[in-house]
C-alpha cells in the first residue's frame, strides 16, 4: 500500500529540486560567474594598482564585451574605494546593444546601501541584492522584467579597493520555474510578499501595490510557512538561501493541485524512484554475492527470505529490471520495464534489447556498455529507449554481469531509473519555449564550440542573424498573441529551410541567429537570401505579409565568438538603416 501523503511530500522534494538545481542554481551560478570572471581580471587588478589611462582603456573594453555576451546584463560598474563609479557599461534595453557611459555621467554611490553593505564585506565573496523590478524613466516597466544585482568586493593588499556590480534581468528565469503540472508555484520573501504567484497580477506585489495576502492562498499554514515549517496539510516549502543569498529569504511553496492525489495514484512516480535505489541496495550486491559462491548464497536466500518476500511484488511493480543472455536475448521483465517500455513482458521476453532501441543512441554508446560487461565490470550510464508507441524516454542504467561458479559470464541484470523529467528539465533549459528553437545561451555553447574548431582546424564558418521588420507594429496592431504566432511561423520557416547540422536559435526578441559550420560566405549568403525570398512569398494567418533583414559574418583568424556576432549584429543594423528586407554582408 503507497503512502501517499508521504509520496506527495517525495514529490514534491523532487520537484523543488528540480526547479532550484536544474533551473535556479544554473541561471544564478552563471550571474555570479560573470561578475567574478570580471572581478578576476588581472587587468582590473593592474588599473586599481597604477590608475594607467591605458588600462582603464582595456578594462572598458573588457566590461563591454562581458556585457555584450549576455543580453539580460543591463548594466555593469567597477566603483572604487571611495564610492565612486570608474567605469560604467549601459545597456537601455534587451535589444539594444550596451554602451560606455562618458566620464561625467558617472556617480558617487558612497551612500547607496548597497555601496555600504559591500564595502563592509571581509572577504571577496558574492552579495546579491533583494529581487525587484526593472524601473524605465522612473516607472516599473511593463511586462514586468525581474532584476537582481550581483557584486563582489575587490580586496587589494587586504583593503577594501572597491567593487564590481552588475544589474541582470532575471525574466527567464522566473518563466521557467513557474511551470508545473502537478503544483501551484509560489516564492515569498521574508515578509510574505509574493516574489512569484501561479496568478501573474498578484507576482511582485510588494512593488505593484497589489495586496495579496499568503493567509489569502495558505488560510491554515500562512503563519507557519513565515515560522519557517517546512510542511504542512496542504504545502511544502523549500528555502533558497543556498542558491540566492540575499535579505529576500526567499522561500519555493509547492501547493498541490486539485488532481495531484489521483495522478500520483496512477504513476506512483515517486515510490518507483524509492524502490528503485532499494533494489540497488538488495538486488544487486546479493546478485553478485551469489554468483561468486553458491553456499554462500543459500545462507543469503535464507537469511533474506522473508525481506525478498515482502519486498518482491514492490520491486516487480517499481523497479525498471531486465536480466538477458550474453547474446542480448531478453529472459525476464519486470513489469515496471513493461509499463515504461509499453510492451507486455510476453512481447518482450525471446526478444532482443535493440526492440526498444532508439535511433537518436549513438553507436558509441553500446560499444562502450558490450566492451565493459563482456570484460565483466558493472556499466553505468544514460540510454535513450523507444517505447512501443514510438515516443522516447531516458534511463539511468546499472548492468552487471552474472556469472557462475567458475567466473565465467552466463547472462546480465540490469537496474534503471526513469531519467525522462530529468531530460526535460535539461531540455527546457536549453530550447526556446515558444519557437522551440535553441536559446541564447545554448547558441552561445554551440558557437564558442565551432569557433575554437574552426580555430584548430581552419574550417569555415558562418553566421546569419534575422530581425523581423516592424514587429512591433505587429504586437501593437494585432496583439501579443498574434505576434507570438508569427514568431513561431517565421521559426518553423527558418528550420525548414536549413541543414540538420546548422545550429537555429532564438536569440532575443524577434532576433534569430543561424549558425552555420564549414559554410563560406558565398554558401551562408545563398541561404540567407533564401530565407529572406520565403519569408517574403509566406501568407502569415493574420498579418499576410512580412519581411525581415539578414547579417551575414564568417570566421577568419583573428575572431573570437564575440567579435563573430558583433559583426554579424552589425551587417543586420546596416540592412535595417539601408531600407531593411535585404541582406547584409560585414567582411
Amino acid at each position: 500500500m503507497i503512502d501517499i501523503e508521504g509520496s506527495v511530500k517525495k514529490y514534491a522534494q523532487e520537484v523543488s529540486l528540480s526547479r532550484k538545481n536544474y533551473i535556479i542554481k544554473p541561471h544564478i551560478d552563471q550571474m555570479d560567474d560573470i561578475v567574478i570572471s570580471i572581478a578576476n581580471d588581472k587587468t582590473l587588478r593592474d588599473f586599481i594598482k597604477s590608475g594607467s589611462s591605458i588600462k582603464k582603456h582595456e578594462l572598458q573594453n573588457l566590461f563591454l564585451t562581458l556585457t555584450n555576451s549576455d543580453k539580460s546584463i543591463m548594466q555593469t560598474r567597477f566603483i572604487d574605494a571611495s564610492g565612486k563609479e570608474v567605469i560604467r557599461i549601459n545597456r537601455d534595453n534587451g535589444q539594444s546593444l550596451p554602451y560606455i557611459v562618458k566620464e561625467s555621467d558617472l556617480q558617487n554611490k558612497s551612500g547607496r546601501d548597497y555601496f555600504q553593505t559591500v564595502s563592509k564585506m571581509n572577504t571577496s565573496t558574492i552579495w546579491h541584492s533583494k529581487l525587484d523590478l526593472n524601473i524605465e524613466n522612473g516607472k516599473i516597466e511593463v511586462p514586468y522584467r525581474p532584476t537582481i544585482r550581483i557584486a563582489v568586493p575587490l580586496f587589494i593588499d587586504k583593503k577594501f579597493a572597491g567593487m564590481v556590480i552588475c544589474n541582470m534581468l532575471s525574466s527567464e528565469l522566473f518563466t521557467s520555474v513557474e511551470n508545473s503540472t502537478s503544483f501551484d508555484l509560489f516564492i515569498i520573501d521574508k515578509e510574505g510578499n509574493y516574489i512569484l504567484h501561479p496568478n501573474n497580477k498578484y507576482s511582485w506585489n510588494k512593488y505593484t501595490g497589489t495586496k495579496r495576502e499568503l493567509y489569502e492562498d495558505f488560510p491554515e499554514d500562512a503563519s507557519s510557512i513565515l515560522a519557517g515549517r517546512a510542511s504542512g496539510a496542504k504545502f511544502f516549502a523549500y528555502p533558497l538561501n543556498s542558491i540566492l543569498n540575499n535579505d529576500d529569504k526567499a522561500i519555493l511553496i509547492l501547493k498541490p493541485k486539485a488532481n495531484m492525489i489521483d495522478s500520483l495514484k496512477s504513476s506512483n512516480r515517486t515510490a518507483t524512484i524509492i524502490v528503485a535505489l532499494l533494489s540497488l541496495m538488495i538486488s544487486i550486491p546479493l546478485a553478485i554475492y551469489a554468483a561468486r559462491s553458491p553456499i554462500k548464497l543459500q545462507r543469503a536466500l535464507q537469511n533474506s527470505n522473508s525481506e525478498l518476500k515482502r519486498f518482491s511484488d514492490i520491486i516487480d511493480q517499481y523497479v525498471i529490471s531486465t536480466t538477458t543472455k550474453t547474446s542480448g536475448i531478453i529472459t525476464s521483465i519486470s513489469t515496471a520495464f513493461a509499463n515504461i517500455s509499453g510492451f507486455s513482458k510476453e512481447e518482450m521476453i525471446g526478444e532482443k534489447m535493440n526492440l526498444i532501441r532508439h535511433p537518436n543512441t549513438p553507436k558509441t554508446v553500446f560499444q562502450d556498455l558490450w566492451n565493459t560487461i563482456l570484460k565483466g565490470n558493472q556499466w553505468e550510464g544514460e540510454i535513450q529507449n523507444r517505447a512501443k508507441n514510438g515516443e522516447a524516454y531516458w534511463l539511468e542504467q546499472r548492468i552487471v554481469p552474472i556469472k557462475d561458479e567458475n567466473g565465467s559470464i552466463t547472462s546480465f541484470m540490469s537496474v534503471g531509473t526513469d531519467h525522462t523529467a530529468k531530460k526535460e528539465l535539461e531540455a527546457l533549459a536549453m530550447v526556446d519555449k515558444l519557437t522551440h528553437l535553441y536559446n541564447r545561451r545554448k547558441m552561445d555553447e554551440c558557437l564558442y564550440i565551432e569557433v575554437e574548431k574552426s580555430k584548430r582546424y581552419n574550417k569555415a564558418l558562418s553566421l546569419i542573424m534575422i530581425d523581423i521588420d516592424y514587429f512591433k507594429k505587429v504586437n501593437d496592431t494585432y496583439g501579443h498573441q498574434t505576434g507570438d504566432a508569427v514568431l513561431q511561423e517565421v521559426a518553423e520557416l527558418i528550420s525548414n529551410n536549413t541543414r540538420k547540422i546548422d545550429c537555429c536559435a532564438r536569440y532575443g526578441g524577434e532576433e534569430f541567429l543561424i549558425m552555420c559550420p564549414e559554410t563560406s560566405k558565398e554558401g551562408a549568403m545563398t541561404l540567407a537570401e533564401q530565407i529572406r525570398h520565403t519569408i517574403e512569398n509566406y501568407t502569415f494567418d493574420t498579418v499576410k505579409h512580412l519581411t525581415i533583414s539578414l547579417g551575414v559574418s564568417t570566421y577568419d583568424n583573428n575572431d573570437e565568438m564575440m567579435t563573430l556576432i558583433k559583426k554579424c549584429d552589425e551587417a543586420l543594423y546596416t540592412a535595417k538603416h539601408q531600407g531593411r528586407n535585404r541582406v547584409v554582408f560585414h567582411a
